[in-house]
């Protein structure tokens, strides 16, 4: 009937356009997302807006019955709609439970009469009106996690009411109709859970079922977002637990640490919460570590301040440069330049504490002297490690994280002559390159899982143990 269209809006609202969708896991999450009520009303109150635009214009099926008094009702007009209102409330344990009713809806149609009387034949078509003075459709929506990590989705408990007037010119008719009312009354009422229950079951679990449960991302790697539980719904929120791991190229993604505990969030003022843990920012790390992707060249061309450029020098007599700071460089490699190459030799790992997000980043620093005459030499080796502090804030739709504050322990160093170097000299032309790095270093974004077209409104960040918790309301433009 003329819900179909409509319930499919809504059920998007509800699972696709807030996919990122409770109870106890057997595993702990990467990301938990809850969605409270103030969300749920929001998605109500746009798919009944999307609702009303389409029943105005929705083609009605005809009805038919055959036998020695057959009729047919065709050419089914919407000639007048009120606002259809609606509510979806949390059933704990079980779902959500979605009422809609529409009253003042009124149809125009032919009615087509073919009746037996003795050995005559009447047959008469009329012009009727129908007064739905009510259309009332509840029932339950249960999701459930998919063989593929995906969402499925069931319809249970349908129930409908409809009281339909029919009226028209002919007396004859009018008795005709008042006869067949309660019959209309009845095929409707069991034509819309019909309806409902089979596109909730049919149509939309098949384009769940399609729906990708990983997302591209930066160097070709794959987040996968999918569900490690069936959603579980309490009486405050609706919860979803994801895996949210960061995939290689081949959608590998076999990781020797899991998520950390995730705390308990038992808030309502924000539409939805993200509760992110260090493990989906590790699994990232690790991955790009595995893959050799963590390295960096840093010399003079990467900035633009003629200060910073000339630090790389080796002779300097007017300003500060690496060849004050490491002498023994300046004496054996005059008018030379320095780069130095950046690579990890241990996995990174990020810790999440309570208002601050710290980086731990092992790494090898190798000294290259590039001479005038563009030979490249080796000069020194050094392993150290990074500790720097991670801001973070929101972008669009990403989460926005930037290295700041670093500082650094030197362990050693190899490759020149024994004693040439002092451990001191050499951490201090590191900190300062360091330093210089992390002014110009991009932030890294890591994507909040939204539709193309919901955009977060007014988004917070707080950071606690183990967690970063972004709580936000939405701007969907259409559904």
């Amino acid at each position: 009937m003329f819900f179909a269209k409509c319930l499919t809006a809504l059920l998007f609202a509800i699972t696709v356009c807030f996919f990122l969708n409770i109870g106890i896991c057997r595993a702990n999450p990467g990301i938990r997302v809850q969605i409270t009520q103030k969300g749920l009303n929001y998605a109500n109150n746009l798919a009944l807006r999307k609702m009303y635009k389409e029943l105005k214009n929705y083609k009605f099926p005809d009805f038919s019955k055959g036998g020695s008094t057959s009729y047919r009702l065709y050419n089914i007009k919407v000639s007048r709609v009120s606002r259809p209102r609606g509510h979806i409330a949390l059933v704990p344990g079980q779902g959500l439970r979605w009422t809609v009713v529409i009253k003042g809806y009124r149809l125009s149609a032919k009615f087509k009469l073919k009746q037996k009387v003795l050995w005559f034949t009447i047959r008469k078509t009329f012009s009727v009106t129908m007064k739905v003075k009510r259309v009332e459709l509840k029932f339950t929506l249960k999701p459930s996690k998919a063989t593929n990590g995906g969402l499925k989705l069931k319809a249970s408990r349908c129930r409908s009411k409809v009281d339909v007037n029919v009226s028209a010119k002919n007396i004859v008719l009018k008795i005709i109709l008042k006869f067949f009312r309660r019959k209309i009354n009845r095929i409707i009422e069991k034509k819309l859970c019909q309806s409902a229950t089979k596109i909730i079951n049919n149509d939309v679990s098949r384009k769940l079922a399609r729906f990708p449960v990983t997302r591209r991302i930066k160097h070709g790697y794959f987040f996968d977002y999918g569900f490690v539980s069936n959603p579980v719904f309490t009486s405050n929120y609706m919860q979803t637990n994801h895996k949210a791991a960061i995939l290689d190229k081949n959608k590998n993604g076999q990781f020797p640490f899991a998520p950390p505990q995730l705390p308990q969030l038992n808030e309502n003022k924000k539409m939805i919460y993200f509760i992110i843990s260090d493990y989906v920012l590790n699994t990232w790390l690790y991955t790009a570590y595995h893959d050799n992707q963590l390295w960096l060249k840093v010399n003079s061309k990467m900035f633009k301040k003629e200060n910073q450029r000339a630090m790389f020098q080796t002779t300097c007599p007017n300003s500060m440069c690496i060849g004050k700071i490491l002498p023994q460089i300046a004496e054996k490699y005059p008018n030379s330049k320095m780069e130095m190459h950046f690579t990890t030799y241990e996995n990174p790992m990020v810790h999440f504490k309570a208002n601050h997000v710290q980086l731990n980043v092992p790494v090898r620093a190798e000294f290259i002297v590039v001479q005038a005459n563009g030979a490249h030499a080796k000069l020194l080796t050094a392993e150290l490690v990074l500790f720097s502090e991670v801001k973070t804030k929101i972008s669009g739709k990403n989460l926005l994280l930037t290295v700041s504050e670093t500082t650094l322990t030197l362990k050693k160093i190899y490759g020149g002559a024994p004693g040439s170097f002092a451990m001191i000299a050499v951490k201090g032309a590191l900190e300062m390159i360091v330093k210089f790095v992390e002014s110009i270093l991009p932030g890294q974004q890591f994507p909040l899982v939204l539709p193309s077209h919901a955009m977060l409104s007014n988004p917070t960040i707080r950071i606690v143990q183990n967690a970063i918790i972004v709580a936000s309301d939405l701007n969907i433009k259409s559904i």
